[in-house]
């Protein structure tokens, strides 16, 4: 289980790492918002919290010794890896090109 906050504070949403929502704690504040707006927010808390669990929980299983093929099958999420490409090799978002 993890808890994922919005950025004022205002929802906090405990979820587990299937992205249930265990626990929803939604500030007085936060009910004057549209309610498709706040239950957008709750529903991006419950996925963020259930990456956060996830991953969590595949690196308890990897040091557990759970192999990599049983890990891909549970379906967890895997840590991101950053990379940071040198600008000649960043690929052009619009019509400019490089000349």
């Amino acid at each position: 289980m993890t808890i994922a906050t919005s950025r004022n504070g205002g929802v906090r949403v405990r979820a587990n790492d299937q992205g249930t929502p265990l626990h929803i704690a939604i500030e007085a504040g936060e009910l004057r918002r549209e309610p498709h707006d706040l239950a957008g927010v709750i529903v991006r808390l419950c996925a963020e919290a259930a990456t956060a669990a996830g991953l969590r929980r595949r690196a308890e299983l990897d040091r557990e010794g759970v192999g990599d093929e049983v890990l891909r099958a549970l379906r967890l999420p895997e840590p991101a890896v950053t990379t940071t490409a040198p600008h000649d090799e960043q690929p052009v978002d619009s019509w400019l090109r490089r000349g």
